[in-house]
């Protein structure tokens, strides 16, 4: 596990901001989800021929265990992409002020926000940001924290160690 910087955990989210987060993403992850498997029924009914309403039928119908791991994946995989194309905000983070940064502040990679997606499976793990960490940030060394107020103080403490440097002409 990386050192976590003061910096970083000075300008943590709280529980507040992170349930905000999880509920925004929840909705969004949902409704990105129904009409994903709805485009997917189209175009399942369009090439077999069988009428719409038996291709829902049959999806709705799907066992229940398929089911939930289906729809984990599909919500790992939304998280990822999501987190991964915007360099750590997810649609809640950008609604709340907040994103993703590595514990020790060091850049993020594909690996930490896969660590993070896929960490999100594990039951109850939504319930684990009451605590210090929720899992999925304590399994992938990552931190949710508050942009305008990390970028003002990374800004100060560049400064602060900049006292004292010669500037180079």
């Amino acid at each position: 596990m990386a050192k976590a910087l003061p910096v970083v955990e000075r300008n943590r989210a709280g529980s507040g901001l992170r349930l905000a987060n999880y509920l925004i993403d929840f909705t969004f992850c949902l409704c990105a989800t129904v009409l994903f498997f709805g485009i997917l029924a189209v175009i399942y009914s369009i090439i077999t021929g069988l009428h719409l309403a038996e291709v829902t039928y049959q999806m709705e119908n799907i066992n229940g265990l398929a089911d939930r791991v289906l729809t984990m994946i599909v919500y790992a995989l939304l998280m990822f992409v999501t987190e991964w194309g915007t360099k750590g905000r997810s649609v809640g983070k950008y609604i709340t002020g907040t994103k993703v940064v590595k514990a020790d502040n060091s850049p993020l990679t594909g690996m930490d926000l896969l660590k993070r997606s896929f960490s999100r499976i594990v039951p109850f793990d939504a319930l684990s940001f009451l605590g210090n960490n929720g899992w999925h940030d304590r399994w992938s060394d990552t931190r949710v924290v508050k942009v305008k107020e990390f970028e003002r103080a990374k800004n100060l403490d560049n400064e602060i160690n900049a006292i004292g440097v010669k500037e180079s002409d």
